[in-house]
């Protein structure tokens, strides 16, 4: 499995992201709070529907803002797959595979396979 994108809009410190990724080893880094663990955290929300942190659907949308989107573009087995998922502060989210909504989380296990470590500081 490849992660090819992922767009964020409205998404904790992010007004608007467009990441592409390499098929290699990709490395964020930068200076402390400038929002490498909200990537993170998107693509595990992506792959479990819930945030590493415990937070709230309305804790991740940007301040200010009623909604949010992550745009998650993958590549397993050769197939390219895309995930929608829609955050809004006081309903449930939306989550769509390649334009098809689901409504259990269980439909989206296995298509982004990750593991998190964390370490809280």
């Amino acid at each position: 499995m490849i992660i090819e994108s992922i767009e964020l809009k409205n998404y904790r410190n992010y007004e608007r992201l467009h990441m592409d990724f390499s098929s290699g080893t990709n490395i964020l880094y930068g200076d402390n709070a400038q929002g490498k663990t909200n990537i993170l955290e998107a693509v595990y929300v992506c792959s479990t529907t819930k945030s590493h942190r415990g937070s709230k659907d309305r804790e991740m949308i940007r301040f200010g803002e009623e909604e949010s989107h992550i745009k998650l573009n993958v590549r397993k087995s050769g197939v390219p797959c895309r995930i929608d998922m829609h955050l809004k502060k006081n309903k449930a989210k939306g989550i769509a595979v390649n334009g098809v909504p689901i409504r259990k989380a269980s439909e989206l296990f296995g298509i982004v396979n990750v593991v998190f470590f964390h370490r809280r500081t």
